[in-house]
């Protein structure tokens, strides 16, 4: 089987070392099969342990004053807005909630004191919502980057590392050695620092306390003009509980890895290097290593002397010819920019034919699982419990079936427009 990559969402039935589907199917392939994690599955998965920070009392209060104000009729009629539900096992649910309540916050507060309602929120807890909504935004703006249809793996492991950089800069913390503290320990600790500044920290980062509170302060004005009425023990409290949030997100985003062996542990990201510039950045001994991990694959594809020899004397040219000419390698670094491959391989033309197929067979392992998905969703059909017992060749009729009436009634509008 010359089977390239698979992948997968990381439910278990699927990565099982013995009985799972990726498993299965890696035991009659070839060797060297990729089986890769989805970036965006990771992702949600990293967000959901980062709200695992959030104080329990804050989450209590939301819930809370959700409950309350959707059973407020009139005030849902004058603001022509209802709170949306916060369904606990969807970070996304939790995003559309706390963006509601920034936007509604000051018709909210309003509201409580007007009913003088016991549990209203105080400003410190505000605020608290208001570091968590910016947070999101980041969260947001990779989740969507995550499933562009012309992403490529390396893009995507590109993508993760600016999200925690930007985390780290938004809340200011500095990343330490290794001989830190168990990034997985939910110790805070504090000391004092130059004999007046505390210290803050947690696992591998660390921040200085006046440092953290004038990125809270920064955010924008309302944030600062709701820090500077807090007394002084609340806004430290506030600073607590927003950097734990922070970090656990950094920690797990840092961690996602999109390849992993056939026991799921994670493996080097070497299999995800097919642009050119990237290929010819690695030493011969990585580059016949990657080879030898697709020989079996590869001998189903090429002639024996091309695997053995014309793959690896064209890496070598190819090194030599990026090194000599400084016009080609200008013209590489443009095209591997947005990590488009036909973009990226196009300035060397047909001079490394092999060595572009090798490249491209790497290449469309796809990233995630964004997209077929979509085409569940396009086709608009699942198996529902009416039809639980329907068997997976059934299935796979069925949405054939609805591929082909999409394809006819795609080309009947096409037909149409030409018509006209």
């Amino acid at each position: 089987m010359k089977i390239v990559g698979i992948t997968i969402d990381g439910a278990a039935s699927m990565t099982g070392v013995r009985k799972g589907i990726v498993s299965r199917i890696q035991a009659v392939a070839a060797k060297g099969v990729i089986r890769v994690w989805c970036g965006a599955h990771q992702l949600d998965l990293a967000l959901r342990k980062a709200l695992g920070r959030l104080p329990e009392a804050f989450l209590t209060t939301l819930t809370t004053m959700i409950a309350y104000l959707r059973r407020q009729q009139k005030l849902i009629s004058e603001m022509k807005s209802k709170s949306p539900y916060y369904i606990t096992v969807r970070w996304s649910s939790l995003c559309q909630v706390v963006s509601w309540y920034v936007k509604h916050q000051e018709k909210v507060k309003a509201f409580l004191a007007e009913k003088e309602v016991v549990w209203a929120p105080f400003e410190q807890w505000w605020l608290t919502l208001l570091m968590f909504h910016k947070m999101q935004d980041l969260f947001w703006s990779t989740s969507a980057s995550l499933q562009a249809s012309n992403l490529t793996l390396r893009q995507q492991t590109s993508n993760l590392s600016s999200l925690v950089i930007e985390l780290k800069t938004t809340i200011g913390a500095t990343h330490e050695t290794s001989t830190s503290p168990d990034p997985a320990s939910d110790a805070l600790v504090e000391e004092e620092h130059n004999s007046s500044l505390l210290l803050i920290r947690y696992g591998l980062f660390t921040l200085l306390r006046d440092q953290a509170e004038w990125h809270i302060k920064g955010t924008n004005l309302l944030s600062m003009s709701m820090a500077n009425r807090l007394p002084a023990d609340d806004l430290e409290e506030v600073t607590r509980d927003v950097f734990r949030v922070y970090v656990q997100a950094m920690y797990s985003v840092a961690a996602i890895v999109a390849e992993h062996d056939a026991k799921n542990r994670e493996k080097t990201d070497v299999a995800l290097l097919v642009l050119p510039l990237e290929i010819a950045g690695l030493s011969t001994i990585k580059f016949t290593e990657l080879l030898f991990a697709h020989e079996e694959r590869l001998r189903h594809s090429f002639p024996r002397t091309v695997v053995e020899e014309v793959i690896s004397n064209e890496f070598e040219q190819l090194v030599r010819l990026i090194s000599r000419d400084s016009n080609l390698k200008a013209a590489l670094m443009k095209g591997s920019e947005d990590s488009d491959f036909g973009k990226a391989w196009r300035p060397l033309g047909n001079r490394f034919p092999y060595m572009l197929r090798f490249a491209a067979g790497l290449a469309s392992v796809m990233f995630g699982t964004s997209t077929v998905e979509v085409d569940f969703l396009t086709i608009n059909y699942e198996k529902d419990d009416h039809h639980s017992t329907l068997t997976s060749f059934s299935l796979e009729g069925i949405l054939h079936l609805r591929q082909l009436e999409k394809l006819r009634q795609t080309f009947n509008e096409m037909a149409l427009q030409e018509g006209n």
